[in-house]
Parts: C-alpha cells; sequence; structure tokens
C-alpha cells in the first residue's frame, strides 16, 4: 500500500478520534446524577465489558488453536532424533539433517536457559524451542527446503548472548 494513502487513512481516524474526545471533554448532562445511580451504572458497564472480553478471547481461542505451531515429538515413529546441548555460547548440532524426513530434536542446555530458533536458508524462522538444563525438549520437524539452516539464541543468556549461534546443512 502507497505510504500516501496510510497517512491520509491515519489522518482522517485522527482527527475523527479528536473530534470525538473533544464532544466527550464538552458534553454535560442537563442534570447531574446521584453516585449511586453512577456507581451502579459503572459497574454494569464494567460487567458487560468483562463478558463481551472473555468471549471474544475464548473465541479467538477456540479458531486458532488449530494453528498451534508446536507439533508433538511423536508426530512420527519413524523420525529421527537428534540430540542438541546448548551451552554459553554455542550449540552441539548434527552436521546433515535429511530432507523430507521427519526429524526431532532432544534440546537441552548445560549452563543456563538458551532459546534454539531454526531459520530457514532465507533468514526466516521456521521454529523454535527452550533449552533447559536438567530438561529435554523434543522438536519435531520436517525440512522441505535444502540448504544451510541457522540456529540462533532466542534468549538472553550472557554477555556473548548475540553471537550464539550454529547451522547445519539440510541434504
Amino acid at each position: 500500500m502507497d505510504s500516501s494513502v496510510v497517512l491520509k487513512i491515519f489522518l482522517v481516524v485522527a482527527v475523527l478520534a479528536i473530534v470525538l474526545l473533544l464532544w466527550l471533554a464538552n458534553y454535560r448532562q442537563s442534570t447531574p446524577l446521584a453516585q449511586s445511580d453512577l456507581t451502579a451504572r459503572g459497574y454494569g458497564i464494567r460487567r458487560y465489558w468483562f463478558w463481551c472480553t472473555l468471549i471474544v478471547a475464548f473465541a479467538v481461542y477456540a479458531i486458532t488453536i488449530p494453528a498451534f505451531p508446536y507439533r508433538k515429538a511423536q508426530a512420527s515413529v519413524n523420525a529421527r532424533h537428534y540430540s542438541v546441548i546448548a551451552q554459553q555460547y554455542g550449540f552441539t548440532l548434527p552436521a546433515v539433517v535429511p530432507l523430507d524426513t521427519p526429524v526431532v530434536f532432544d534440546v537441552t542446555a548445560k549452563d543456563v536457559n538458551h532459546g534454539f530458533g531454526i531459520y530457514d536458508p532465507g533468514g526466516r524462522v521456521i521454529t523454535q524451542v527452550q533449552a533447559m538444563p536438567l530438561y529435554v525438549n523434543h522438536l519435531a520437524v520436517t525440512f522441505t527446503v535444502p540448504g544451510r539452516y541457522r540456529v540462533r539464541c532466542l534468549e538472553f543468556c550472557g554477555i556473548a548472548h548475540a553471537a550464539m549461534q550454529g547451522s547445519f546443512d539440510v541434504k
């Protein structure tokens, strides 16, 4: 979309918002209401918005849960398992991962919490999981595009966190 169109839409919405706020600031009722009436009306509005928000949140949850990005590690009984160990400031990774084959990364950490984010050859994150000491997370992935995939830490783990990365090839 052209930036001038976005600017025009923004200006129209901003002017309408300012007009509405000015009208609300200058709105006066002919006779003031008693405090008890205001309190009852306020609680009624609060109850209405609570239930509306709860219903909308539940509907959004119900609609989006099928698109939840994490697949179970048991997605395929034929999946190959690869051990991944994160430690300050690097990863122990397999050198090559097979193409079009279900794999499961068994991710853990030696020292502190780390993030294990896999980026495709185009630089887009495709999946991620936490790497935690004394716990193994199982991340199921099937790579459909060959190339070099980068792994980056997605959780601040110390002073050299920004340099913590690794890579593997998908063939």
